[in-house]
């Protein structure tokens, strides 16, 4: 095997296009753009469900060869069937031996068929760990085959590839023994010329009620029961005190959705806390342009305590500064003050709206929050930087298989 190029293929149980941006389309083609033949083969629930196959680039970096997973549409038979053609699609590819190397991030639909695949046509392994995967769900019938899932995966992964050392706990605990020789850290990855906004988008302002006098707190990302945004909400009368021109602004939907709606009708706050919805990728850094402070109230708890959220990523590579609960990877990676941060307890959330007034009060403080912020992320989250890390790995473990 030549050092110039490798074989890759990226499976995951999502849509490769409808997906939001982030590491798993950048990842593909920037490996694409040094020259590896990159395949990419996903499952769309909610698209046709037809079979297709065409070279795609989702952020214009480079083309990758993308095959979605035909199945059947209806209940139930949807999840069979798609996991029935996608063990037929992987093992031809396997079987002919065009892969070197498989990136894998599910594990449901596809994840331990491709790693059983893997296993009978000696093809190396590396599982992405991006979340405490089975906990994130909260039907217990649905929890209990995903736990399975990740065991089994854990267990037997060639690499195990988590984003932050705070992940090892949960791996090891799910695997029931110690993995760690199998274990390496690739932090997230940003990249920073898709955040660069010079400007503030004016006609967003306008479509929202906002003005540039105002001053704009920002969550973004999925509204989880755990997200600390009803605490929040609950309390914004009394920022509203001390700040008259404060806005909350979420960018986002999930389960809390209808709770916070209700608060919001019932202390008349519809002009000063707006939800947007889902808004397409395109528009989030005009979205933490707009924002003085961006802020992370999450619980800590089994999902929330050893993650760093790729939301983090964000606000900091847009010049957001952010107000956020102390996690334990993200104290660890993120300084205060230094990179941007400032740290709160939710967990006394008077306490906590107390800090959002005094920051977002303070402009100079926002200033140089700001300015530690992206530099911060360039110096040590950088795609670039990432990218090289990711390329070494994808090489040690085709080289151990073949050796």
């Amino acid at each position: 095997m030549q050092q110039q190029q490798l074989r890759i293929l990226f499976i995951h149980e999502v849509s490769y296009i409808k997906k939001v941006v982030y590491e798993y389309q950048l990842f593909p083609e920037l490996l694409a753009l040094r020259g590896h033949t990159v395949s990419v083969v996903d499952f769309d629930e909610t698209g046709d469900h037809k079979y297709q196959k065409r070279k795609f680039s989702k952020t214009g970096i480079a083309e990758v060869y993308l095959e979605n997973t035909p199945f059947t549409k209806l209940p139930v038979l949807n999840y069979l069937s798609a996991k029935i053609n996608h063990k037929i699609a992987v093992e031809k590819k396997l079987k002919n031996k065009e892969i070197d190397v498989v990136f894998l991030y599910s594990v449901f639909i596809n994840g331990t068929n491709t790693l059983r695949l893997c296993k009978k046509y000696k093809v190396p392994v590396i599982y992405r760990v991006l979340d405490a995967y089975h906990l994130i769900r909260r039907n217990y019938l649905t929890m209990l085959p995903l736990y399975i899932g990740e065991r089994y995966i854990y267990r037997h992964a060639d690499v195990v590839c988590l984003t932050n050392d705070a992940m090892r706990d949960y791996v090891n605990q799910v695997a029931g023994k110690d993995i760690n020789d199998r274990i390496k850290i690739l932090l997230h990855a940003i990249d920073m010329s898709f955040f660069e906004r010079k400007n503030v988008n004016k006609e967003l302002l306008k479509k929202y009620g906002l003005s540039e006098s105002d001053k704009i707190f920002l969550f973004l990302g999925t509204t989880y029961v755990f997200s600390g945004l009803d605490l929040i909400v609950e309390r914004f009368a009394r920022i509203r005190q001390k700040i008259p021109n404060a806005k909350l602004l979420i960018v986002g939907s999930g389960d809390l959705d209808e709770k916070l709606k209700q608060l919001i009708r019932n202390q008349k706050l519809e002009e000063f806390v707006i939800m947007t919805g889902v808004r397409p990728y395109s528009e989030v850094p005009d979205f933490i342009k707009l924002a003085n402070l961006s802020i992370l109230p999450f619980a800590i708890n089994s999902i929330t305590r050893n993650i760093i959220p790729i939301k983090v990523l964000n606000y900091l590579a847009g010049g957001s500064p952010m107000l956020c609960t102390r996690i334990k990877d993200v104290v660890k990676y993120f300084p205060e003050n230094k990179s941007g941060v400032v740290y709160g307890d939710i967990k006394n959330a008077d306490s906590f709206i107390d800090k959002m007034i005094a920051v977002i009060s303070d402009d100079e403080q926002l200033t140089a929050l700001s300015r530690n912020a992206v530099n911060h992320i360039k110096e040590n989250f950088s795609i670039e930087h990432q990218i090289e890390s990711l390329e070494s790995l994808l090489f040690s473990v085709a080289r151990k298989q073949l050796s």
